[in-house]
């Protein structure tokens, strides 16, 4: 029973650090042996590099794989976004949630969906929609 819980060290394969958690690399990466928790994200990153799929959809700004966000579904864009432009498109969706599309006073705790004739896109306020109904 003794030595149950206990992990015993084992030194990377690569840059001999001794870890008690270490990690299985792929068999693509031609890495004998485990390795420690910074040498795996090392080779994980150099090894899954896409040339297509570095770049923001919305300014083209070439980042690295973990450097890009996906985008919410309601956005309806295609592809990843880099973190300037994500922050960018939630702050819109933020705003047409939260503020009236016509009037672009803040909305209350009810909110009301205009009708598809109106060709308004967002949410409205309260007195816009009494407004909009009555004619």
């Amino acid at each position: 029973m003794t030595g149950l819980f206990s992990k015993k060290k084992t030194p990377c394969s690569i840059c001999k650090k001794e870890v008690s958690h270490t990690h299985k690399p792929k068999n693509s990466w031609n890495v004998e042996g485990p390795l420690c928790g910074n040498c795996y994200v090392d080779l994980m990153e150099k090894n899954f590099e896409k040339e297509n799929d570095n770049k923001c959809v919305l300014c083209g700004e070439t980042q690295t794989s973990f450097n890009l966000w996906k985008p919410k579904k309601e956005w309806e864009v295609k592809g990843w976004l880099c973190k300037a432009c994500f922050d960018q498109k939630e702050k819109q969706d933020s705003d047409v949630k939260n503020f009236c599309c016509s009037c672009g006073g803040k909305i209350g705790f009810i909110v009301y969906s205009p009708k598809k004739e109106w060709d308004l896109k967002g949410c409205l306020c309260k007195n816009c929609w009494n407004r909009l109904t009555a004619t």
